[in-house]
């Protein structure tokens, strides 16, 4: 069993947090070839509160501080939350640097996506596919992927003319060629839920950047308490 810090509340929603995103990632397998549904969006609500609550059991052990791990948008705001403090100035320094507005943008996004399916939703995801094809022919070859072609759109490969369906956006089979055809299949969080959210956030590998982050937050905070 893993341990993610010397505090065992904070170990505890560390390895829960683990545990759901192991099942979050064999679970996307289904939704490959069908839309995903509301339970499985309660767990990644109850992964990300998970992950939000050991940095909050963190900043309540950091001395003199005992708070919330805090996550601000502005200097300004920042500065507000410690006022007052006197905490390790070494610590100061490791939360100011981690905060949004110091090109940490991930963490307010992540606060975002908790806070919003905690009190308000289950976020919902948009299906997105991505097509890619490659044609080769004789030591000539060609890939594309995520166009869109429109009309009677050729290319020529090997010396050979090979015709790509405004339907499928794929090549049609074409004698002597080798067309290897694939449908790249993600989820992106709607960012619809807030105008300080981007469009593309893939889901999986951002629940796996947070679990990662935090990870080294933890770590670096807890060697100077």
């Amino acid at each position: 069993m893993n341990n993610f810090s010397k505090y065992s509340d904070i170990n505890a929603v560390m390895r829960k947090a683990e545990e759901t995103l192991q099942n979050i990632n064999q679970k996307y397998q289904v939704f490959l070839n069908q839309p995903v549904n509301d339970e499985f969006l309660v767990d990644i609500k109850d992964y990300f509160g998970n992950l939000r609550s050991a940095l909050d059991y963190l900043g309540q052990k950091i001395p003199n501080f005992n708070d919330n791990f805090p996550i601000t948008n502005s200097n300004k705001n920042f500065v507000n939350k410690i006022k007052g403090k006197n905490i390790n100035q070494d610590i100061e320094h490791i939360l100011e640097k981690l905060q949004p507005y110091n090109e940490n943008s991930w963490l307010q996004w992540f606060s975002i996506l908790n806070n919003k399916s905690k009190h308000l939703t289950l976020i919902p995801q948009k299906r997105k596919e991505t097509k890619e094809f490659s044609i080769k022919k004789d030591g000539g070859s060609l890939t594309a992927r995520g166009c869109t072609f429109r009309g009677n759109v050729k290319f020529g490969v090997g010396g050979v003319s090979v015709p790509i369906d405004e339907r499928s956006q794929f090549p049609l089979d074409t004698p002597g060629v080798e067309i290897q055809r694939t449908i790249w299949i993600d989820f992106l969080f709607d960012d619809n839920v807030s105008p300080d959210l981007p469009n593309n956030i893939s889901v999986l590998p951002f629940l796996n950047l947070c679990f990662e982050n935090i990870k080294k937050i933890i770590l670096e905070i807890e060697a100077l308490i």
